[in-house]
């Protein structure tokens, strides 16, 4: 049995739900590498109790509802390479915009849905001896970074409706062919549904069998269906069902390539940031005998801002000018020139706010905007891979 976990066995799987907050089952084409580990949590509500008992010290809190769970991690840029083939991170993006349109053999664009009803998906992530699948998960925030030191990135962040987990513990008792149960000696560190294990060196074929109730008393594991092989023995271990290692989609792209556009002109930039938030509330307040979110909008208003950084040329000047007068133009980020390797950020109107000039060598101007929609609306940024 594995004991300790290390950084680099992590593992994560996105994979789009059908009906948002029913939990969704990954295969192998649904990988999503991560630069660096990913933060993960859900928190239960405790309130202190508050009456007097004649003493000033302080009981167990009172457990209440269960608060909405947060998730982030940091993706490359990795277009596939193949025209027409969604990138690796397909689901994130389109939970991020809201609609994924396909030409086959052209591109793959991500756009603004004019709904406040954003897809969800389910988040598996494997932290070493322990899985942890996520359901109702949404991307409240994209911030994406292409500079011309670095690999072009997308740092990811949102929420979920509930969490489940299922780590390792040992079987007590023999596991017999047909069996619907099992016994382990720390129930514990299993949740009582939705999980999906492994017995022994049963797999189900690669299916993993599904965790319908676990009596934390007797250490009683029920589960879904029932045991197809010969039989698993007592002493072995029961693990965390986990898909078939999936194939990396696409290569990173260098911020390098590419060259930004603004108002139709090439412009020569050190650095692009640009964060796409889309303001998603969950609910989690109704009475409606659950104690976790069951629903979620995007409210009010969405909001794209970022950043150019550039070497103060002569023409940067009339940028203070732009800024005061509400100018708008038209942006492209691009991180990519290979054809078919291309991500590209398009917003029809920016407007920018004052520009900061520092630097002890060459001065650099720090060049803040925010993206409009157009009188057509939620049009003020699409995602494009060509």
């Amino acid at each position: 049995m594995k004991i300790l976990s290390m950084g680099y066995e992590e593992e994560i799987y996105v994979v789009k739900e059908t009906t948002e907050g029913t939990l969704a089952y990954p295969t192998a084409s649904e990988l999503v590498l991560a630069v660096g580990v990913s933060t993960i949590g859900q928190e239960p509500e405790l309130i202190d109790d508050e009456q007097l008992r004649g003493m000033r010290s302080r009981l167990s809190p009172i457990k209440g509802r269960v608060n909405t769970g947060e998730w982030a991690f940091t993706t490359y840029i990795k277009p596939s390479g193949v025209l027409g083939t969604a990138p690796e991170a397909d689901v994130l993006f389109e939970c991020l915009f809201g609609v994924k349109t396909v030409t086959p053999d052209t591109s793959v664009v991500y756009s603004l849905d004019s709904s406040s009803n954003l897809p969800s998906f389910s988040l598996w992530v494997k932290k070493g001896h322990t899985s942890f699948a996520m359901a109702g998960c949404t991307v409240n925030q994209g911030e994406f970074s292409i500079t011309g030191n670095e690999i072009g990135q997308v740092a990811w962040s949102g929420q979920f409706m509930r969490w489940y987990k299922a780590g390792e513990a040992t079987l007590q008792g023999t596991c017999a062919n047909g069996a619907s149960t099992c016994t382990v000696d720390h129930p514990e560190r299993f949740s009582s549904s939705n999980t999906k294990i492994t017995i022994g060196d049963d797999s189900n074929s690669g299916s993993g069998y599904t965790i319908t109730n676990v009596n934390y008393v007797t250490g009683v594991i029920t589960f879904t269906p029932v045991l197809a092989g010969a039989g698993e023995a007592s002493g072995l271990n029961v693990y965390p069902w986990w898909p078939a290692t999936g194939t990396e989609v696409g290569r990173p792209v260098h911020g390098k390539l590419g060259i930004c556009t603004i108002d139709g002109v090439s412009t020569k930039v050190l650095s692009a940031s640009l964060t796409f938030v889309n303001n998603i509330k969950y609910y989690e307040d109704e009475k409606n005998g659950q104690l976790y979110p069951t629903s979620y909008e995007a409210v009010g208003f969405r909001d794209v801002t970022g950043t150019l950084q550039l070497y103060y040329y002569k023409g940067a000047a009339g940028y203070f000018y732009r800024a005061e007068e509400q100018v708008q133009d038209a942006l492209i980020i691009p991180c990519g020139d290979v054809t078919g390797k291309i991500m590209r950020l398009t917003c029809p109107q920016i407007e920018y706010k004052a520009p900061n000039i520092s630097g002890d060598e060459e001065v650099v101007m720090d060049l803040p905007f925010g993206a409009l929609g157009t009188v057509v609306g939620d049009d003020e940024i699409t995602c494009t891979f060509v």
